[in-house]
Order: structure tokens, then C-alpha cells, then sequence
């Protein structure tokens, strides 16, 4: 019987440290469908902005970059408890200079007075120059501008195998919950927008906004004796019309991101059963 018992407590005490391994590995959240310039990681989002040979170019100067902001965000917010930290990256190349290479700004803590969230002493902090900004309702943002440490080099920007590339990177300090990269916006040196990736690194472009409703022209009712026979309608896709569409999306890279996703997802799903029975809140 002791020995049974003795079995018995191993076992949950391995079935314990698994699942706190898997709630600490679990970091930023992975995105699915990503733009193929962007890399979804646990532990990195990079947006790729300007690789010509990977036919990359989403239109803007490079050179004249003043500053990068994230938005980001908590899966669950009422596990969230602010410790969380990492690094912001601009690199540029071909690699002339590590600097240049991989520039990191580091960033630690989120402080927020109105949900009672501490992840530092105080708004203001001197160990870790990024402060990160309350947007309120648990959303929040890290500027990093752009200087001559991590700036792209009129040189590289005009070699062949030129990159520049953007990234939110997360250390896994958050145990409780991922966190999840909302947006990425690059601001000129004059502070203008000039352009947007949302969580997916897909470009947004106001541009592209719809129109507010009441400046549509209303649509004219047609006449019923005019409306179209049903029998006329176009029929609905077939199985193989569907399983067509599916296969011509298989012209984009494989990156084995998803791959990564499923584990995360079963990876978060272990977390989150540890976390109902052993979270306690202050």
C-alpha cells in the first residue's frame, strides 16, 4: 500500500511540473493565416517590411523611419498581472554591423493603477527606458524611436540582399496568460503614419475605408415582376468547386508555422486547466 501511495505521488508530482513547464513556455499568442511576411512565434512576432528577394516591398522609405509602435494585449485579462517583458527590434542589413543587425530595445512591466496590475514599481521606469503605455481596457503600447543605433543604413537599404524588419519580442515572464500583438505602426521622422500591420502583419490602409452609410446612395427596389426566377439563381459550389479554392492557396510559403500553432493550442489548453485550480488572484 505505501508503495502504491509512494507511485501515486511521483506520478502527480510529474503531472504538476509538466503543467507549470507548459503555462511558463506560453508567451505571445501565434497567429493563424499569417501575411507571409510575418513571422508568429511563442516567443516573437517580426513583421518583414522590405526583403526584395523574397519580393517583399510594402511601399515606404526605409530611411526615413523616426519611430515603431506596438499595441498589445492580454489574452485574458483577468490573469493578468503585468510581468511581462522582452525586446523591440529594428534590424537592418546585409549584416555590416551586429548593432544595425539585430537592434534591441528592451522593455519590462506593465503598470496599471485602474486594473490593479503592478508589473513595476511605478509609470516611470529607469532600469527599463520603453515605457509601456496604458490605452486602457487592458490594452497597451511600447514606442521605440528610431536613432542612429538601430536606424537602416542608406548602404544596406541599397544592396541586393538588403532586409529591414521589425519585431516584438516576449521573454515568457507571464505565466497566467499569452499575450497577443494587436498592431504595428512606423511613423516617418516628422511623426506621420506611414502604414499599419494589424495582428495577422497585414497592411491597413485607411485609404480603403468604407464610407459612412449615410453618404451611400440608397439602392432602387426593383419591380417584382422583374426580380429573377429562382431556378435562375447560380447554383451553389459543389465539393469540388470548394476543394479547388482550398488548393489554390497552397502557392504561399510553407513556414511550419502551422505546426507551431497546434502545440501552443494544446500547450494553453494544459495551462489553462493548471490555472482554474491553482490561480490565485491578490
Amino acid at each position: 500500500m505505501n508503495f502504491k501511495k509512494t507511485l501515486a505521488a511521483v506520478a502527480a508530482t510529474c503531472v504538476a511540473a509538466a503543467a507549470v513547464s507548459v503555462s511558463a513556455s506560453a508567451a505571445l499568442t501565434v497567429v493563424s493565416d499569417p501575411n507571409p511576411a510575418l513571422t508568429s512565434s511563442t516567443s516573437m512576432w517580426m513583421e518583414k517590411i522590405y526583403v526584395p528577394q523574397e519580393n517583399i516591398d510594402f511601399g515606404i522609405d526605409c530611411l526615413n523611419m523616426g519611430s515603431v509602435k506596438f499595441t498589445f494585449t492580454p489574452e485574458s485579462p483577468e490573469d493578468f498581472e503585468g510581468a511581462t517583458g522582452g525586446g523591440v527590434v529594428i534590424s537592418s542589413g546585409p549584416v555590416l554591423s551586429t548593432d544595425h543587425n539585430w537592434a534591441s530595445s528592451n522593455f519590462w512591466g506593465v503598470y496599471d493603477e485602474e486594473h490593479e496590475i503592478y508589473g513595476r514599481e511605478s509609470e516611470v521606469d529607469e532600469a527599463n527606458p520603453i515605457a509601456i503605455q496604458n490605452e486602457g481596457d487592458y490594452i497597451y503600447s511600447l514606442t521605440v524611436n528610431v536613432d542612429d543605433s538601430n536606424c537602416v543604413l542608406e548602404d544596406s537599404y541599397a544592396d541586393p540582399s538588403a532586409y529591414v524588419q521589425i519585431a516584438f519580442q516576449e521573454w515568457g515572464q507571464e505565466v497566467f496568460t499569452d499575450i497577443k500583438v494587436l498592431s504595428l505602426e512606423i511613423f516617418d521622422k516628422s511623426g506621420n503614419l506611414m502604414i499599419k500591420f494589424d495582428e495577422k502583419g497585414n497592411p491597413v490602409d485607411a485609404s480603403t475605408a468604407a464610407a459612412p452609410a449615410e453618404d451611400a446612395a440608397p439602392a432602387e427596389e426593383a419591380p417584382a415582376e422583374e426580380a429573377a426566377p429562382a431556378e435562375e439563381a447560380a447554383p451553389a459550389p459543389t465539393t469540388g468547386d470548394v476543394a479547388a479554392a482550398t488548393d489554390s492557396s497552397k502557392g504561399s510559403p510553407d513556414t511550419g508555422i502551422g505546426d507551431v500553432a497546434a502545440v501552443a493550442g494544446i500547450a494553453i489548453a494544459a495551462a489553462g486547466a493548471l490555472i482554474v485550480v491553482a490561480k490565485k488572484r491578490k
